[in-house]
């Protein structure tokens, strides 16, 4: 599971994409909302759920931008209405969404995050991202960015369900 972040812009991000990568992200992305806001939720301690740990209002900007992109194609979207109304489990998170008043993640600005992304997407669909990414070597590990102190200490104190 992964959001692919090739650039900093969720939207250029979003626009890089083919469509299967596209049309996965969808879904994927979903699947880390629901992690974020539904404790019994699956994939709780994948890395790419503790990335966006504290940054809920910004992955839901992330699937409006692949979202768009996916309907702009030409295809038909299930999954936008799905992680809004997730998000809508936290009022607080979907009232800065809809204001546009959110932070957006630190890893966000570090070019060694979306390099690794470029290429792991070199690695998937040559044809399509090589001449995208030409200067990408196609060999590098994903780098996956490290919660901060205070974000990962919210997750601890969060309230657990008993089960």
């Amino acid at each position: 599971m992964q959001t692919f972040l090739p650039y900093a812009d969720f939207r250029a991000s979003a626009e890089s994409l083919d469509d299967r990568r596209l049309g996965k992200q969808r879904v994927e992305t979903l699947q880390v909302m629901r992690a974020l806001t539904l404790p019994d939720y699956g994939w709780q301690h994948h890395p790419v759920v503790a990335m966006w740990r504290g940054y809920r209002p910004a992955l839901m900007a992330y699937q409006d931008a692949t979202c768009g992109v996916w309907l702009e194609r030409g295809h038909v979207d299930t999954c936008l209405a799905k992680t809004l109304a997730d998000l809508g489990r936290s009022p607080e998170d979907l009232a800065a969404y809809e204001r546009g008043d959110y932070p957006v993640p630190a890893w966000n600005a570090d070019e060694a995050v979306h390099r690794s992304h470029r290429s792991k997407l070199v690695q998937k669909d040559r044809e399509h991202y090589l001449p995208l990414f030409p200067d990408v070597p196609d060999d590098l590990d994903y780098v996956w960015p490290v919660p901060s102190a205070a974000v990962r200490r919210s997750a601890s104190t969060a309230p657990r369900r008993a089960g």
